[in-house]
């Protein structure tokens, strides 16, 4: 194997490797087990009153189901004085802005479902993110008298305001306690406040945790359930620290023992998140996948808000329903942004400081996200283009001091350290780099890995049509085959296939245009068909914009061809051989390593 085939063989190598890399947990995230051993702990309230209330919830949930309609004495054994508020008829209030229309439920208090106005799910139905009885929001505390009460066991009565609700439970003047839901104007904020009146004289003295539960069932909102589930998990961010999240591909369960800021149930394209503006003290985060498939996942978080027995307490906290869009979350100055997957490194740079912006400014006067993307492809390309050009002349003296390199090669083919050692001589005084060609190429990766994070996860491209793809953020089938063929799937998406076959015409002329033979060329034809099989499922935004990547490639080289004579090349590199030569520190660094590889061989092989 040639020098060339080695040098394109690690890059393959390189991309393969990169490709699995950035897909895999960050060095932070697997520190973040080992930081949070080290944490300031905060003791949950796990005392026999609190276990108490704990189960007789639970038995007391049993008792209801089995018989709903309770006398009043054994209300009054189950309850104390909260007995009054276990009976009623479960209503709705609904309050609604431009953005969301939220209803909120007489029976705990709580926000029983949430729709957002401006979307819909993938098969045209109203996208509601939350959905009644299959969600929780509630918190439980025992009582001086060993009462067990949960908050979701009680009928609140509601007072509606312009763009809010009160729901409370008043157990006597100055004793009760209180929800207040409003909405923000124009925007997927809500505010959720409670208030604890009087309730130090109802509430055990070692009860110094409230257990808030919350619990909410995904419903599918996209094409693919397979590919919402791989992408839906738990977020939690630390005070002034980056959030973390549960692995998407685990059921897991967290016990976060540190104040945290938010909580977010995020799924592919849009979340829930709870922000508590005096932080949760801590919590447990649990993500079950749904083997039904009925829904996308079951997430969880049993949170501890602490209470401190005071006469009068609040909780402020803060409801985001919407969308994953990087620019909303980010107005929110909490870091939920991060909620979006950009990418680690250099990776998230790119798409922070390019591809948002340029989604961003042509959103506001294209309509069309698919000429979005050709224009962002021309943009991106014209900053590339003088790595290109000079990949391109690098190429291209390579190629004309390949007869050159044959002859040193069939001279001192025998003596790999020698013939090193002439190719650097001959590098050296034609003025060429050989590794001119290859840093550009490396110095592009960056950008076709970042679009490989951005595209799929772009809030932008959800159900954007162009062309036959009726929705840029999934695949773009034109034909399901209706079976399926191992490492592709049921489908053909043309976009991909379109990629493929420009993939394979660019390295058809590349390996012309640098004379490639043997095993370099069989992997060079033998990468296009295997990413066929993984892309085919992916985002047709992305195949879309790799498509046109190559389209524009092909299109440059071609142009640069024309500016850029062989035979004017060759008169140039033999001009300079004739100049007093100076080494570069990367020929002196590869001549010394030809030299030094020279010698082992020789003490090897015995000395002449």
């Amino acid at each position: 194997m040639d020098r060339n085939s080695i040098i394109g063989l690690g890059l393959i190598f390189l991309i393969l490797i990169t490709f699995a890399y950035v897909n895999q947990p960050s060095q932070e995230e697997i520190d973040a087990a080992k930081r949070r051993q080290d944490s300031i702990a905060l003791v949950r309230a796990e005392n026999d009153s609190i276990a108490l209330a704990i189960a007789g919830t639970a038995k007391k949930d049993t008792l209801l189901a089995a018989k709903p309609q309770l006398d009043s004495n054994s209300l009054q054994n189950a309850y104390g004085e909260f007995a009054s508020f276990t009976n009623g008829n479960e209503k709705v209030t609904t309050l609604e802005n431009d953005e969301i229309k939220v209803d909120v439920s007489n029976k705990g208090g709580r926000i029983y479902k949430v729709e957002l106005k401006k979307y819909k799910r993938a098969d045209g139905s109203p996208l509601v993110l939350v959905d009644g009885d299959g969600n929780d929001f509630s918190y439980g505390f025992a009582t001086r008298d060993n009462k067990a009460i949960s908050t979701k066991d009680l009928f609140f009565v509601p007072t509606l305001n312009k763009n809010s609700v009160s729901m409370k439970v008043e157990l006597a003047p100055g004793k009760y306690i209180e929800h207040l839901v409003a909405l923000n104007e124009n925007n997927n904020l809500v505010d959720f406040k409670i208030n604890l009146v009087g309730m130090e004289t109802v509430i055990a003295p070692t009860n110094n945790f409230l257990d808030l539960n919350w619990r909410q069932n995904l419903l599918q909102q996209e094409k693919t359930h397979d590919a919402e589930e791989k992408t839906s998990t738990i977020y939690y961010q630390y005070p002034n620290e980056d959030p973390e999240y549960i692995n998407e591909t685990k059921e897991l369960k967290e016990d976060v023992k540190t104040p945290i800021q938010w909580i977010s149930f995020k799924q592919q394209y849009f979340n829930t998140s709870l922000v508590n503006a005096q932080n949760f003290d801590n919590a447990v985060l649990e993500t079950k996948n749904d083997p039904n498939k009925k829904f996308v996942k079951f997430l969880s978080a049993n949170i501890g808000l602490n209470y401190t027995h005071q006469s009068n307490e609040s909780y402020t906290m803060q409801f985001y329903f919407g969308p994953n869009h990087y620019k909303t979350l980010s107005a929110i100055g909490i870091g939920l942004e991060k909620v979006v997957p950009m990418g680690w490194g250099i990776f998230g740079w790119v798409n922070k400081l390019l591809t948002v912006n340029v989604f961003y400014f042509l959103g506001q006067y294209l309509g069309n996200f698919g000429i979005i993307i050709l224009l962002l492809t021309v943009i991106v390309k014209t900053i590339l283009f003088p790595l290109v050009y000079r990949s391109y002349l690098s190429s291209a003296k390579m190629r004309v001091l390949k007869p050159e390199m044959d002859e040193i090669k069939v001279k001192y083919g025998n003596d790999l350290g020698k013939m090193q050692q002439e190719n650097m001589k001959l590098y050296r005084k034609a003025g060429v780099n050989p590794m001119g060609g290859c840093l550009p190429v490396l110095l592009q990766m960056p950008i076709l890995i970042a679009m490989f994070q951005f595209f799929p996860s772009a809030f932008e491209l959800r159900q954007k049509a162009f062309l036959w793809s009726p929705d840029l953020s999934s695949y773009d089938s034109i034909l399901d085959l209706g079976f399926s063929i191992p490492f592709y799937g049921d489908h053909v998406s043309l976009f991909t296939l379109l990629m493929t076959v420009s993939t394979l015409v660019y390295t058809m002329y590349n390996n012309q245009m640098t004379g490639v033979t043997g095993q370099m060329k069989v992997i060079s034809y033998l990468m296009p068909v295997m990413f066929l099989g993984f892309f085919n499922n992916y985002a047709s935004g992305l195949t879309y914009y790799y498509f046109l990547s190559n389209l524009f490639t092909i299109g440059q080289q071609l142009l640069i061809r024309q500016f850029v004579d062989d035979k004017a090349l060759h008169t140039q590199i033999q001009e300079n051989k004739k100049k007093p030569v100076t080494k570069s520190r990367l020929q002196q660094k590869l001549e010394d390593m030809a030299k030094k590889r020279g010698i082992d061989m020789d003490n090897l092989g015995g000395k002449k």
